[in-house]
């Protein structure tokens, strides 16, 4: 199984910084100000209690939610007025969202849509993707036909066709049993980590922690702390 190489290069700014970001509701929920730099190629986990800003955290970053201060910067880039589709992010939530008329070859096909890429580039890297992300078996299945596994190995093609610096994953495994939940965390984290995508994952299990190189808390004010290493096996 062959993993699709990045397009970034050494020397790059980091995949994502945030300076003093911050974003809070009409009730003073939310979450902030969180400073952290995301280098290309790493995972880090967010934690924290139901409410503390975890979702919140990643619409900031993917443009579905305005930060009220704070700059947000994607490979170098200041993405605070830009719309989320001007952004070079990929957002996949828990009920691993898919085009459920088409087919897997065809989802991972829409991911890539709108990128300015020759015909045979965009063949060869959805073939890739689907590879990369173990779903050769079931590429020409209805994604409404596919078991919670397979959306989510289908999610991680469309991520590795479309090769954005970021990867959002809010909770992209709680709908899994452990078995099958182990197995798909850590295929799409090393998967990622591999083809050169850093990735935000959210989280409220605490074996998801083994799959990433770090990890830090949300308070339940919403303010950024460390958090503890995972228990020993």
């Amino acid at each position: 199984m062959s993993t699709p190489k990045a397009d970034h290069h050494t020397g790059s700014p980091p995949a994502l910084e945030l300076s003093g970001v911050e974003r809070r509701h009409r009730s003073g929920r939310g979450v902030g100000p969180v400073d952290l730099t995301l280098e290309a190629g790493t995972g880090l986990a967010v934690i924290g209690e139901s409410g503390s800003g975890k979702s919140t955290l990643l619409r900031v970053v993917a443009g579905l939610d305005h930060a009220d201060r704070g700059v947000v910067r994607i490979a170098g880039v200041d993405v605070g007025r830009s719309a989320p589709g001007r952004r070079d992010v990929a957002f996949v939530s828990q009920d691993l969202p898919l085009y459920d008329h088409l087919d897997v070859a065809a989802n991972v096909h829409m991911a890539i849509s709108g990128l300015d890429l020759e015909q045979d580039v965009r063949t060869r890297r959805i073939d890739e993707a689907i590879e990369a992300a173990d779903a050769t078996d079931f590429r020409n299945r209805r994604a409404d036909r596919l078991s919670g596994g397979e959306r989510a190995r289908t999610c991680l093609a469309r991520i590795l066709a479309r090769r954005p610096a970021v990867a959002l994953l809010d909770e992209p495994f709680a709908g899994l049993d452990r078995r099958r939940r182990d197995t798909v965390r850590d295929l799409v984290c090393s998967t990622l980590t591999a083809a050169g995508t850093a990735f935000l994952l959210v989280t409220h299990d605490p074996e998801d922690l083994r799959s990433v190189s770090r990890s830090v808390e949300l308070a339940p004010d919403g303010r950024l702390e460390p958090a503890p290493p995972p228990e020993p096996s």
